[in-house]
């Protein structure tokens, strides 16, 4: 009888052991897929930037004007090159069982990213507003964080409403004790009774745009839920929307 109670318990041990080495393995594998799609999505920006400076010189016969364009493509390339090295980060510690967390300056960040983007002549300039205020941290990882203030920066220029030139405003505020990062836009808006449900989902498009590719809102919930915070959404078909980002303190 104990010897058959023994050989009992092995068997649930091993199946415990067996259910959390799968259980293990699914959440590596999903985080080497996410940190594929950070790493793409991060250096898609630079270089469709790259394209667009070089293509305006192409085009533009003004000395001035071509200087202006090397200030803003040395501006791009000096963010490629920061943004390489903290993927190079990235990766390294994605290999571990824990991505790192760093004390980051929600407002130099978000500075940061308006050089990219509005250092380039875009289609519909874009209105960058930041009203972060100076002494505002979060923790967080400096690539997830680009990533994320990217992605919400660019959807404002993809997905402009076509009577008005798209404008993106950052505001910080606390929420039942928690640091909150709101990111207001003016562009089409989303209908979220009809897309609510899945509209972080994989491969999921809610507009007829031909660079929605589906995935952009799926990473950036990703990374948001990896760091512990949540993601909210508020919007209005025609009037815009805004996301807000609850960190974890």
């Amino acid at each position: 009888m104990n010897d058959t109670n023994t050989y009992s318990t092995t068997l649930k041990e091993q199946k415990l052991d067996l259910i959390d080495r799968v259980e293990a393995y699914r959440a590596y594998n999903s985080r080497l897929l996410n940190l594929f799609y950070t790493i793409s999505h991060n250096l898609n920006s630079h270089t469709a930037n790259f394209k667009l400076l070089l293509d305006v010189m192409d085009y533009e016969d003004d000395s001035i004007e071509n200087k202006k364009t090397l200030s803003h493509l040395r501006t791009v390339s000096d963010g490629l090159n920061q943004t390489i090295t903290d993927l190079f980060k990235l990766v390294t510690i994605e290999s571990n069982a824990e991505v790192i967390k760093e004390r980051l300056n929600l407002n130099q960040n978000l500075e940061k990213v308006r050089q990219l983007i509005i250092g380039c002549k875009n289609e519909h300039q874009l209105t960058f507003i930041n009203k972060v205020p100076d002494d505002v941290f979060v923790n967080f990882n400096q690539a997830y964080l680009e990533s994320i203030l990217l992605n919400f920066t660019t959807n404002a220029i993809k997905y402009a409403h076509q009577d008005r030139p798209p404008v993106v405003e950052f505001t910080f505020l606390t929420e039942n004790g928690k640091k909150v990062l709101a990111i207001t836009d003016n562009g089409l808006g989303i209908d979220l009774d009809r897309y609510g449900h899945s509209l972080f989902g994989l491969y999921k498009t809610f507009h007829q745009h031909e660079e929605a590719k589906g995935f952009g809102l799926y990473i950036s919930k990703y990374q948001i839920e990896a760091m512990n915070g949540s993601v909210s959404v508020e919007s209005k078909v025609g009037a815009g929307s805004t996301f807000k980002i609850h960190f974890s303190n």
